[in-house]
């Protein structure tokens, strides 16, 4: 019987090959479109639109267009915690159990991270894709950033890091409160050309008539200042760069982000970056990788000396004491430096932003208080520092703002995606499952995670009390409520793969903090924007899409719809006050 009619089939496309291919590819069809995924594919119960089982394209040109992270977190509040975004990967979201099953359990990394490699493609610890190969790069270097190390006197990074804050006030203060050197440079902006003097083409718009109290660029500035800490923690202090005090260099800061808004081609479409790579992107990549090679060939000429008998070594000299030379080891430092300074100088500037909008000017007076009642009053030398990087380090109200402004205003919010290296188990509803297969890329977006309602009510706004005991609160209840947001937070990833300089970060963002405002206020510069009143202000939104006329400091301070947010303009300017003459 089969045989008859394999027979009679063969037969028939014998005799019929252009009807017959016709049919063919109408069963093929049919299998691609219908069967397959509706009935055969072990992700058909995976909630979520029809074409996302078809084809991997839509999730790849959600990403290329910068609407993803909106689209995955709209998913979420349409489908629930579990959803379709291509044929063979899916997001969950809203249970704590996922964040702790694929990151602190370590599920193995994407292939997606191996295209963070450097100079030529050689690995390092945040490409690397095996566990055992990732835990192998941390062991060489984890002692180097760990909290005890970055607070030891016998080590350089504490009197490096007062060293380069007070530069940072000193730029604030001569720029801005004094505004004897104004931010003529970056109010032309002609390298970063989102600015608003590029886009008007010329700096004509910033108003230094008055003298005191001017604009100044403050994501260039704590860009500066980032670059200017990292380099010198993985290079040495004399190897380091001076960005902060010497402005005219910061053009490098502009080439970074130029390099960095390719990430989409950079890692998920490689073999098309020359294609979409602009001239002035490809120009700016050889400057990025001459600059490093060459700051790395400084380093190695200039070896720092240990002072003390159990200082660190340089990240650079733990590399090489571990076997790894020339670019192998400035792959790691080039990760090192790129994240360090990128996400640093995002934190501050929308730390300081918030800080500045109307509608939060109570809150930047409850740090201000809060440093004074800690340090007292700032003296009439204006060039004493706030040192005591442990009493900084747990203030209670500055940590509050450090936690939610990770949470809003994410650096990387962004998937972590990670691999099924086993079957695993994911709940649709209380009472059905679906097991992935081995293979299936799965992943938490921090933008959603961090948005959970249920653990973070009115997630979208800007609220540090939430960090802090609610009145009638008890100890008890307080600790648990902590905790349990705590679990709700990837602002640095989870796990063994969390950031390596998380601390280093941290304790230099808040010294940048407590210094400026225990002697400064800030507010938003109007000639840069229309401010927003308090009356009628709203969340910043996320994605160009949304960002309207550009005209506004919500509109500007729009967040880039990408694994590495920042805002749109690329710039952020503030006025700043001595504290006994705020307006």
């Amino acid at each position: 019987m089969l045989l008859d009619i394999l027979t009679t089939t063969w037969d028939y496309v014998v005799t019929n090959p252009k009807p017959s291919i016709i049919i063919l590819l109408l069963l093929l069809g049919v299998y691609h479109l219908v069967v397959y995924p509706l009935f055969l594919s072990p992700l058909k119960d995976i909630p979520g639109p029809y074409h996302y089982r078809l084809t991997k394209l839509f999730a790849l040109n959600g990403q290329r267009s910068q609407t993803w992270i909106q689209t995955v977190y709209d998913l979420h509040r349409q489908y629930g915690d579990v959803v379709i975004l291509s044929p063979s990967e899916i997001s969950v979201n809203g249970d704590f159990k996922y964040v702790q099953d694929i990151y602190v359990r370590n599920f193995p990394k994407s292939p997606f991270y191996e295209n963070f490699r450097n100079h030529g493609h050689r690995d390092n610890m945040f490409a690397s894709l095996e566990n055992d190969r990732h835990l192998s790069y941390k062991k060489l270097l984890t002692q180097l950033y760990q909290k005890s190390a970055i607070f030891s006197p016998q080590n350089t990074t504490r009197d490096m890091l007062v060293e380069k804050i007070s530069q940072l006030v000193g730029q604030v203060r001569q720029s801005s409160v004094l505004g004897t050197h104004p931010d003529f440079i970056n109010a032309e902006s002609k390298h970063n050309e989102y600015g608003k003097g590029h886009v008007e083409g010329s700096g004509a718009w910033f108003d230094h008539s008055k003298g005191k109290n001017l604009g100044i660029d403050v994501y260039s500035l704590f860009a500066s200042l980032a670059m200017d800490a990292v380099s010198a923690f993985e290079l040495g202090v004399e190897n380091g760069t001076n960005l902060l005090l010497h402005p005219e260099d910061r053009h490098i800061i502009v080439s970074h982000r130029l390099q960095a808004g390719m990430g989409f081609w950079t890692t998920l479409a490689p073999q098309w970056w020359e294609w979409a790579a602009t001239p002035q992107i490809m120009e700016a990549s050889k400057i990025v990788e001459k600059w490093q090679l060459e700051l790395y060939a400084g380093a190695e000429a200039n070896v720092p000396k240990l002072t003390h008998a159990n200082q660190n070594l340089t990240s650079l000299e733990t590399l090489k004491s571990h076997g790894f030379y020339g670019k192998d080891a400035y792959s790691f430092l080039s990760d090192n430096i790129f994240a360090g300074h990128e996400t640093t100088a995002i934190q501050l500037s929308y730390l300081t932003y918030e800080l500045s909008r109307p509608c939060n000017w109570a809150i930047q007076e409850k740090l201000s208080q809060e440093l004074k009642d800690y340090f007292g009053e700032p003296t009439a030398s204006t060039t004493e520092i706030l040192s005591d990087l442990e009493t900084i380090d747990t203030l209670p109200f500055l940590d509050a703002l450090f936690q939610e402004n990770l949470r809003v205003h994410a650096s990387i919010p962004g998937a972590e995606p990670r691999v099924v290296d086993k079957p695993y188990k994911v709940l649709i509803s209380s009472e059905r499952a679906v097991t992935l297969p081995r293979g299936t890329t799965i992943s938490c977006q921090p933008y959603s995670i961090h948005r959970n309602e249920d653990v973070f009510p009115n997630p979208d706004e800007f609220l540090p009390d939430r960090w802090l005991q609610h009145k009638d609160e008890s100890d008890f209840e307080f600790k648990q409520r902590i905790i349990r947001q705590q679990r709700y937070m990837m602002p640095f990833g989870k796990g063994i793969r969390m950031c390596l300089g998380m601390n280093l970060a941290m304790i230099e963002m808040k010294m940048a903090m407590a210094n400026l405002y225990w002697r400064y206020s800030s507010r938003i510069s109007p000639d840069w924007c229309e401010i927003t009143k308090s009356s009628d202000a709203s969340v910043i939104p996320l994605g160009e899409s949304r960002q309207g006329n550009n005209t506004t400091d919500e509109e500007k301070m729009c967040m880039v719809d990408a694994y590495t947010m920042r805002p749109l303009n690329d710039e952020c300017w503030l006025r700043w006050y001595d504290r006994r003459e705020v307006e």
